[in-house]
């Protein structure tokens, strides 16, 4: 007998699409936002003295998630979602770097470090995994 197999990858797309909308639309309603606080981080890191890095960033974040829910319902070039997420990649990986190496290393205790960090890296896994599938 044939085992069936599910693919998790549409599933793992709806999600991520969803959680890249919310973040975008968070950093833009929300100035105390995660996701402001992070691009913030960043920003200021790249001497940046205004908000404008978290604006772009919520756009593109915004743009991508709509570009993976419309997927679904209409082809859509998929190298403009691989580009996309790669964008997406390698700013939350200039983000981790900020905010878990070079500002608040070890802090406020070991533990919560690490916890704070293995759900962004884990993030960053989901978003690598959603746009090396669209390669």
């Amino acid at each position: 007998m044939a085992r069936k197999t599910f693919d998790m990858m549409p599933v793992l797309q709806i999600l991520t699409a969803l959680l890249l909308v919310t973040f975008g639309l968070d950093a833009l309603t929300g100035y105390n936002s995660t996701g402001a606080e992070l691009m913030r981080t960043v920003n200021k890191a790249f001497g940046g003295s205004n908000n404008i890095l978290p604006i772009i960033f919520a756009v593109i974040e915004i743009v991508v998630g709509a570009l993976l829910i419309l997927e679904f319902f209409m082809p859509v070039t998929t190298r403009f979602v691989f580009i996309g997420m790669i964008l997406i990649c390698v700013v939350w990986i200039v983000t981790i770097v900020m905010n878990f190496i070079s500002d608040k290393f070890l802090e406020p205790n070991l533990i919560s470090w690490l916890r704070d960090l293995s759900v962004q890296l884990i993030l960053l896994t989901c978003f690598w995994l959603v746009g090396s599938s669209k390669n």
